[in-house]
């Protein structure tokens, strides 16, 4: 039955002549499903079927990645692959979007870009980057963007112009005018950036000049009904030293805001804070908060007198609905957690449990390495084409072993398809080493995965025997057809004298293990780091072993700048390029440079990497017929490709 206990967060609001069936949005995202090359990339039907799960999930208003209008002088960002609409026969492509969403009382709104300006990225020949005023670009400070012409801009001006008439011929709803992130537009409007000396440059007012021509020029192609949101930066967030004047404030884009309300030029307001200079404020991981966001959203709320729509770090339907009583907000936007459970909202009208997002930005870290996104925990993202997973042919007798996120991802798949399923874990409870990566107090959505996975079980058939240890001859005993081996990865332990006196970081972040005064962590990866925050914040007084030349080595570079922001406040002592020769009673020996040196210590803690057990696995391959191994236990790696690699099995047995 369903039940709405978040009042008018999910009931029907408006934006201009645009009604809405509630009042979440899925934000804007890129996801590089997209055909053709870099200057022919289109919607496919990939990301149609991404966009339409999600309208069928719940959501209001869908806004559609980053769409370029023109690619002849502004043919940037290149290895980012934006689609693009700069001529007729890419509407039947944005239609095939628009119809998928409408049929599920949803809208759909494009996220239309005049491009990147100084974000430009891999050159082209003979077409240098341009901007507002000449500067350096973002990702190559050696090579300078030019200012733009009055030709240019008005080039600029007339085709997003187009492309918007070209998205309403397609059955878009509303248009998104991406006037933040740090693009085009939000260059004109930023000090930082702009600097020209003609109407479009010098004073607050004439910064505005270039997004004013833009929107007036748009109304006159798809008429003064058709809503426009504008997205705005409050915050450009720039590092020391990067520019010569500061960029964008809060009270800059409410002075933007007004003067657009002033002149009737936007329906509603899109917020966000920072660029890609620090993108954990665009995209915020679990090592950031939204205080920041949220103290410059309020003052602009205050300020003006159309709809505003938040988006940053906010995914809890209660915590929305708090700030809608308090009319802090009118509408949110959300991201990952749409990527993470693209039903998140139809479940919370029908009290289901719904996957959290993590916010490990895997999904972005992959886009960075120039791959498609995809999500640590769901392994559907991007596949929703294939439709729904398809009964077994013969039902089988399975046998998982190991209830970490990817053999219960393996069990609960193959237990949909009407397989029998039988989980065996050593351990006295599921879920892996999802506790140990909770540990620290900004990693809880672990727990909230944890307790999703537990829901999940409990309401399947899938058979969980617990503290069994899946010797060969207990899993005989069950007569597979089939076992996949899931038992996970061991602590490295390394053969140094007085190893026996340190104890693991797993124990440790578990409570196996309690530790306290001074504490030697040994090994400055990821594990290393989070446990050496763990213990300073428990009144350890922590220093960091590391063999290599810096610390977190092994994390993406999408959190990187987080996290070592996060260890930096907590003031624990890092020694690099420095090996440990010895564990003794009083603490380590270690060696930099060739200079010995004793750290005292009442506690030695390692962590330094994991290694995969295949033993098990080997040892079945002549008593079951197929045997399959996923995740650390084949190789160690993340959470992402152990649940990917158990849904792939799984769904093929």
């Amino acid at each position: 039955m369903v039940r709405n206990t978040y009042g008018d967060l999910l009931k029907p609001a408006q934006i201009g002549t645009m009604r809405l069936k509630n009042r979440i949005c899925m934000a804007p995202m890129d996801f590089k499903y997209f055909s053709g090359n870099t200057e022919d990339s289109s919607m496919t039907h990939r990301q149609v079927k991404v966009f339409e799960e999600r309208a069928k999930g719940g959501c209001g208003l869908i806004f559609t990645c980053a769409t370029q209008a023109e690619q002849k002088i502004m043919p940037y960002p290149r290895d980012m692959q934006f689609p693009v609409i700069d001529r007729n026969e890419r509407i039947k492509e944005f239609a095939e979007a628009a119809d998928a969403v409408h049929v599920y009382g949803a809208k759909i709104a494009c996220e239309l870009t005049m491009g990147s300006g100084r974000y430009a990225d891999t050159l082209l020949e003979g077409v240098p980057p341009i901007a507002p005023s000449e500067c350096e670009t973002q990702y190559d400070p050696s090579i300078r963007a030019r200012e733009m012409t009055i030709t240019e801009i008005r080039h600029m001006i007339t085709t997003y112009a187009q492309a918007a008439k070209r998205l309403k011929s397609a059955g878009f709803d509303a248009l998104l005018v991406m006037g933040g992130g740090g693009y085009l537009i939000n260059q004109f409007l930023s000090p930082a950036w702009n600097q020209r000396t003609d109407q479009y440059g010098g004073s607050r007012e004439k910064r505005m000049t270039f997004l004013i021509e833009t929107l007036q020029e748009v109304k006159r192609e798809v008429g003064e009904e058709y809503p426009i949101i504008v997205s705005l930066n409050m915050d450009d967030l720039l590092p020391k030293g990067v520019a010569k004047e500061k960029g964008m404030v809060v009270e800059d884009a409410i002075a933007v805001a007004e003067k657009l309300e002033e002149l009737e030029l936007a329906d509603a307001f899109h917020l966000r804070i920072g660029n890609y200079y620090n993108q954990e404020y665009i995209v915020p991981s679990a090592y950031v908060t939204n205080k920041l966001y949220m103290e410059n959203f309020r003052k602009f709320k205050k300020s003006v007198k159309k709809p505003v729509i938040f988006e940053n770090k906010l995914s809890d339907l209660k915590e929305m609905q708090k700030l809608r009583e308090e009319q802090v907000v009118d509408f949110v936007s959300v991201g990952r957690k749409w990527i993470a459970d693209p039903e998140w909202v139809n479940k919370a009208l029908y009290e289901k449990p719904a996957k959290p997002c993590l916010r490990c930005n895997y999904c972005l870290h992959t886009l960075w390495q120039g791959k498609a996104s995809r999500c640590a925990i769901n392994p559907k993202l991007g596949n929703e084409y294939e439709g729904e997973i398809k009964p077994a042919g013969k039902k089988k007798n399975i046998v998982v072993i190991g209830a970490g996120p990817g053999g219960i991802e393996a069990a609960l798949t193959a237990e949909k398809r009407g397989h029998s399923v039988t989980i065996l874990e050593r351990e006295s409870k599921i879920g892996g080493k999802l506790e140990i990566v909770a540990a620290p107090a900004y990693k809880k959505q672990y727990l909230e995965y944890l307790d999703y996975l537990r829901a999940e079980v409990e309401g399947s058939t899938v058979n969980v025997c617990l503290t069994t240890e899946a010797t060969a001859e207990v899993i005989n005993r069950y007569q597979p057809d089939t076992v996949i081996v899931a038992t996970g990865a061991e602590p490295v332990i390394p053969a140094i004298p007085g190893i026996e006196n340190a104890v693991t970081a797993d124990n440790v972040l578990s409570g196996r293990q309690r530790v306290k005064g001074k504490v030697v962590i040994v090994g400055g990866g990821l594990v290393g780091c989070e446990t050496a925050y763990v213990l300073s914040e428990q009144g350890c007084e922590v220093e960091i072993v590391e063999m290599q030349d810096d610390i977190l080595k092994d994390t993406s570079y999408v959190t990187r700048h987080s996290q070592l922001d996060v260890l930096e406040k907590t003031g624990v002592n890092i020694h690099v390029n420095t090996k440990l020769l010895e564990v003794t009673e009083h603490g380590v020996i270690t060696e930099c440079g060739g200079k010995r040196e004793s750290l005292q210590a009442d506690f030695i803690v390692l962590a330094v990497g994991y290694r995969n057990v295949s033993t098990l696995y080997e040892e079945l391959q002549d008593l079951v017929e197929e045997v399959y191994q996923i995740g650390d236990c084949r190789q160690t790696r993340k959470i992402a490709d152990a649940v990917y690699e158990g849904y792939q099995i799984a769904k093929n047995i």
